[in-house]
């Protein structure tokens, strides 16, 4: 086979290779938190866990991404700044129940806090942003004989209370969630 042909053969299988549908297997998961419409005589706000139960968790895993946009109130239209931040699950604690690795869960809550005369953590939304870069720098300048890696948590309170808004549908007030980084004995997938 002539030295172009081979080439050819290559690039073709690179290609084939590199295109999507070779690419991941599935895309992947994604769980919203909390649901964007409240469900009839359902307490659709509450926490839920991957597995629908309404036990609230702490969710641990990687942090995706973090992104603020303006929205507004329903029926009031007052401004509302609203973060969405997706951590992708992986394989934490060793608690034998496995958590399903891959779901990226976009969980959507307030910049600003309800009552900031009374909010027990008025900066919990600061915090999440916070630890978001810090554990995504973590990750990135990790040294590769260590045995842990950087995760970040988030908490939901149990009961906790949202707000209703335009485009994100409903959104957790931010003094009911709470962020930190920490590090795990897992390696990420």
């Amino acid at each position: 086979m002539r030295k172009t042909s081979r080439l050819g053969v290559l690039f073709t299988a690179w290609i084939l290779v590199a295109s999507p549908g070779f690419g991941q297997g599935k895309q992947p998961q994604v769980l919203r938190r909390p649901p964007a419409v409240a469900v009839a005589g359902a307490d659709s706000a509450q926490p839920k866990t991957p597995d629908g139960s309404g036990a609230s968790y702490i969710l641990d895993g990687l942090p995706m991404l973090l992104a603020l946009h303006h929205d507004t109130e329903v029926g009031t239209n007052k401004p509302v700044d609203v973060y969405m931040l997706v951590i992708e699950m992986q394989v934490m604690n060793s608690d034998g129940n496995l958590e399903p690795v891959g779901l990226q869960i976009h969980n959507y809550y307030t910049r600003f806090v309800q009552d900031p005369r009374n909010a027990f953590s008025p900066y919990d939304a600061r915090d999440c942003r916070i630890w978001f870069y810090l554990q995504n720098r973590a990750m990135k300048n990790r040294n590769p004989k260590l045995g842990t890696w950087p995760y970040i948590e988030l908490v939901t309170a149990v009961g906790a209370r949202v707000i209703q808004t335009n485009e994100d549908g409903q959104v957790w007030w931010s003094d009911d969630i709470q962020c930190w980084g920490s590090s795990d004995r897992f390696p990420p997938f």
